[in-house]
């Protein structure tokens, strides 16, 4: 049902004013820098409730999954997957590109309440904990498990397979070990390395991006893509086998995995905290 006019603005000029004077309630002088909790969710009391419900729900919803006017805070694993410090440093300055207002005069003790109220909205998933050494598994990634001859992170390694800087934010460790470990998709031409044969002799290998009626998309290991009339190919064949390795469960050891997990999540870290701060500076 479509509102009159003068309705919409009469309820969105009550939302503002429950928001303001919820703020206006809620703010104390005089209080400390908050520092992180531990344990938010463990800590969480009807005061961080009261709190999310008079500044934060008319944007984000009472669930916290998002509303016209703000995003999905409960469930997005890339909101799940920080810190309580980066949450906190998210609510003490807020973010003035995205339209959300700094709420550093709540206080530390009252910002502590609404994180552990967030973290319950977010099932109490708080700060995924790494199963191993990101430091190694970044070796490892680059190195003996040669994923990056495939697989590039942050603009280094291989264009065959897909970008993984943002991969480890939406899956648990225990889902990213597992797709690491099974075997791969071999049905499937876009995981297969084609070996083009043209009619004038000249050979080229790689990923299959696209191909209709008429032509075919070729994706080279340099990142080169060749487009190629149908017309112009001699031989097309398929290597047997997915261009994910089967066998990292047998070549790869536990603590490996483990580490190799961990860096993927640390990444998918970082690019969302640069996110953030890019967000704001373009405020």
């Amino acid at each position: 049902m479509k509102l009159p006019g003068r309705s919409l603005k009469r309820i969105l000029f009550v939302a503002l004013i429950v928001m303001l004077f919820g703020f206006a309630a809620l703010k104390e002088p005089g209080w400390a820098v908050a520092r992180p909790s531990a344990g938010a969710a463990q800590q969480a009391t009807p005061e961080g409730r009261q709190i999310f419900e008079a500044v934060c729900a008319v944007c984000h919803g009472l669930d916290g999954r998002g509303a016209e006017r703000g995003p999905d805070i409960a469930t997005r694993q890339q909101i799940v997957q920080l810190s309580d410090a980066e949450i906190l440093d998210i609510l003490r300055g807020g973010r003035p590109a995205g339209g959300m207002p700094p709420f550093d005069s709540l206080g530390a003790e009252k910002l502590n309440a609404l994180l552990g109220y967030i973290r319950v909205l977010q099932g109490q998933r708080g700060t995924v904990a790494l199963p191993g050494d990101a430091h190694n598994g970044k070796a490892l990634f680059f190195g003996k498990g040669r994923c990056s001859e495939c697989h590039m992170i942050q603009g280094a390694g291989g264009f065959l397979g897909r970008d993984l800087s943002t991969y480890g934010a939406t899956l648990s460790p225990a889902e990213i070990r597992a797709k690491i470990v099974r075997q791969g998709d071999d049905k499937n031409k876009a995981n297969k390395i084609a070996n083009v044969i043209l009619r004038d002799g000249q050979k080229l290998s790689g990923v299959i991006r696209n191909e209709d009626n008429f032509s075919v998309q070729l994706q080279s290991s340099d990142g080169t893509f060749h487009f190629l009339a149908k017309s112009a190919i001699e031989q097309l064949q398929f290597q047997p086998g997915s261009i994910m390795p089967s066998d990292y469960g047998s070549t790869l050891t536990a603590s490996e995995l483990d580490d190799l997990v961990s860096y993927l999540i640390s990444v998918a870290k970082r690019d969302t905290k640069k996110e953030y701060s890019e967000e704001d500076q373009e405020d």
